[in-house]
């Protein structure tokens, strides 16, 4: 958590507001509790800090995530995701700053999709809103957030979601999100667990659900470098997305086509597959998908030796990247060129892409293999910045 207070924040007012409401806690009541556990905080300042009036400083933001349980890293995450939002939308409609923001993620406009993200949950929270579009809005928040790395924050509200018995279609994609999170988080049984749930509520006709199961369960068996299993498995989610007729998920299918040959260090293999993916990925207008494409492409091409073909191609998804605000891809950018570099014999080069790729693992929770390379060869926990 940052050691000086921090400028007034929506996204944490709106944080602290719901959390509050989860637990049945009135204004007053959340004073009486401040009281007993250290300083009071008077129920107008917190109704300020509510509305997003007030900043909280540190003593305050920490004496009420311990007060409402929450995990200082979730705030953080939050707090972080509210930075890489753009311009708060005039749309005040539900659906169409959903359909916005969807359109913004899928375009590869990071900034923008996250500011319609926030906005819908927060218009979801309104009363006359049904509860569907309410859990809607919090799924996709945390969709939003796990693909920028901020797993944690994801969980904790998808954990929540689940206390409110959303309806089966919702039900599915959080199981499936959470199996995301944990795997993204190390733990791969646990996300081999929520998968088997998940398949249990797929209905037989419901094809894009099933993929989505079969890409996730593909996903884990590469995490644990059972590359059969992970191939049957992509097979039926490529055999699912035909007939489910979703561009998008096709697209995602083949990047992960391309990660599963780099995975059987087939060089030649995963350039072909990530050309493929990259190329599907531009016809069809998903500019952040396209610069994950052309990250595995690169990946490809360091397995092949061509070291000058994989830095020209990462140099230009770095480039690419900085329209778009999105330290994930910055930090993979960063983390490959350094390999190339190493690979390349150029350690001076080598040594200025490790200490970037440091910079922006800070924005990344995930227990990758790359985030524990950067951590034995930096000697320190590259999930805190440097002094």
């Amino acid at each position: 958590m940052p050691s000086k207070p921090l400028e007034a924040s929506k996204a944490m007012a709106q944080f602290l507001r719901q959390r509050r409401r989860e637990l049945g806690l009135t204004l007053r009541q959340v004073q009486t509790l401040s009281e007993e556990s250290g300083k009071s905080i008077p129920h107008s300042t917190l109704a300020r800090i509510e509305s997003g009036r007030l900043d909280p400083g540190v003593r305050r933001l920490h004496q009420l995530l311990r007060l409402y349980r929450l995990p200082a890293q979730a705030a953080g995450d939050l707090l972080d995701l509210e930075s890489v939002a753009g311009a708060v939308p005039f749309e005040r409609d539900p659906l169409k700053l959903r359909d916005a923001a969807l359109a913004a993620w899928r375009a590869g406009r990071v900034p923008e999709a996250m500011a319609c993200f926030f906005e819908f949950r927060e218009r979801a929270t309104k009363a006359a809103v049904p509860p569907a579009i309410r859990h809607e809005a919090v799924l996709s928040f945390a969709v939003a957030a796990s693909s920028l790395g901020k797993h944690r924050i994801s969980r904790h509200v998808l954990e929540d979601l689940l206390l409110e018995k959303p309806g089966v279609p919702i039900l599915v994609s959080t199981l499936i999100q959470l199996s995301v999170a944990w795997r993204s988080l190390g733990s791969t049984e646990a996300a081999l667990a929520f998968l088997e749930r998940a398949a249990v509520h797929v209905g037989p006709k419901d094809h894009r659900r099933r993929l989505w199961v079969e890409h996730q369960r593909a996903l884990v068996h590469i995490d644990l470098e059972d590359f059969d299993a992970a191939g049957r498995h992509l097979a039926l989610a490529l055999e699912a997305a035909r007939k489910a007729k979703s561009p998008r998920d096709q697209s995602l299918l083949l990047i992960s086509f391309a990660n599963l040959a780099y995975g059987r260090r087939r060089g030649g293999e995963a350039v072909a597959a990530g050309r493929r993916a990259a190329e599907f990925a531009r016809k069809n207008g998903f500019g952040r998908l396209r610069l994950f494409a052309e990250l595995e492409t690169a990946r490809g091409l360091q397995l092949e030796g061509d070291h000058e073909g994989s830095r020209k191609l990462l140099r230009s998804v770095l480039a690419d990247s900085l329209t778009t605000d999105d330290n994930v891809i910055r930090f993979h950018a960063h983390y490959y060129l350094w390999k190339t570099e190493l690979a390349g014999g150029e350690p001076a080069r080598a040594d200025v892409e490790l200490r970037e790729a440091a910079y922006f693992v800070r924005f990344v929770d995930q227990s990758s293999p790359e985030v524990t390379e950067l951590h034995r060869h930096l000697g320190r926990d590259v999930m805190k910045p440097s002094p």
